[in-house]
């Protein structure tokens, strides 16, 4: 179908002149369950209790319809027992969405393959599903806190692979642990996937938040700023010119990683409640996955996100955001609709 690709358009188009009345994509953090120990996130020290229930969340996605685009997220979505029921609330619920996408550690193998086998019964217009890969076999498991862990991946990622209408990747996050480990950690899965290229191994940078990761006392780029940057780079030249949308997207976000690690300020003018807001395991709404300033809670309002959406206190927070008065981040989370959101103006942090 056309239209949800047509709203999705205009969405993009408005917020490059205005704040819209409704954000066209949300992260929502379903559990913060999760079972690895990664050294760069401390979500698996969280104690999950009181998350939103299907039947909450269900009141939620038929009061909030209107995404174009959705990141469902942990944690390990998989740990939700209901995950399976939760995608299907948000696909029949959300009829102008054009984007699912969600990440998994890839722990669990067939349980994450029969889902997604059920999930695609449904026929979302596009699934990507993102599977956690942090280096080769020694570094995956001593970064990721769980031995075996990457053989799991890797298998989850190929049994993935074979399912008809599924885009999955590989995505590396890096920081001191693994910073210079981009190529290393792309021919490892290579030699198990025969057919991986570089478009399907993705890679972005750590990053701190006290709300989501709990990692706010650590410094993800200690002692390898410059690492990282010949790494990215190294990255962009294998991936080439970029042939399609979300790819073009990687690449505008992956050219200002440099400027983000010199100068620790977001390279194009954030469009966290402008553009997206975050949304925790226990209903409570931020800006993004970043900024610990809760906007409101769903269970206070009804579980209607417009409410709040267009609160006095949600609109100030925004003009602050928009005015760089927040923790200054360069997830892709955020970054991909910042830079949808410049396309026809220089939101550049140097103006």
């Amino acid at each position: 179908m056309l239209r949800p690709y047509i709203t999705l358009a205009k969405n993009i188009l408005v917020s490059n002149l205005k704040r819209l009345d409704f954000p066209y994509k949300l992260t929502y953090a379903l559990t913060y369950r999760c079972n690895y120990r990664c050294k760069t996130c401390n979500i698996w020290q969280k104690r999950p209790v009181h998350e939103l229930s299907l039947k909450e969340i269900q009141q939620f996605f038929r009061k909030s319809p209107d995404f174009s685009w959705i990141d469902l997220t942990g944690g390990e979505v998989f740990l939700r027992k209901d995950f399976v029921d939760i995608v299907e609330v948000v696909l029949s619920s959300c009829t102008k969405l054009v984007l699912l996408h969600f990440p998994t550690n890839g722990y669990l193998i067939d349980k994450i393959v029969t889902a997604v086998q059920k999930i695609m019964t449904w026929r979302p217009e596009k699934l990507i599903i993102t599977v956690s890969m942090d280096g080769d076999e020694t570094v995956n498991d001593e970064v990721r806190g769980i031995k075996g862990g990457w053989r799991r991946q890797i298998e989850t990622f190929k049994q993935l692979h074979t399912i008809p209408g599924v885009k999955v990747v590989l995505g590396m996050t890096l920081s001191a642990y693994n910073a210079d480990q981009v190529e290393v950690a792309f021919q490892a899965a290579k030699r198990e996937c025969d057919w991986l290229e570089y478009e399907d191994f993705h890679i972005n940078i750590a990053h701190v938040s006290g709300h989501y990761y709990g990692n706010d006392d650590q410094d993800p780029y200690q002692g390898c700023r410059e690492t990282l940057v010949e790494e990215v780079k190294k990255y962009m030249r294998h991936r080439g010119i970029p042939l399609h949308p979300v790819a073009f997207l990687e690449r505008e976000y992956l050219k200002r990683v440099e400027r983000y690690l010199q100068t620790g300020k977001t390279p194009v003018r954030c469009h966290s409640l402008k553009s997206s807001c975050f949304l925790d395991p226990f209903g409570n709404v931020y800006p993004c996955g970043m900024y610990s300033r809760v906007v409101g809670s769903l269970r206070e309002s009804d579980y209607d996100l417009s409410r709040i959406w267009n609160s006095e206190k949600c609109r100030q927070l925004q003009k602050e955001i928009w005015a760089y008065q927040c923790p200054q981040c360069w997830t892709p989370c955020e970054a991909y609709q910042s830079i949808l959101g410049s396309l026809l103006r220089r939101d550049h942090a140097s103006e």
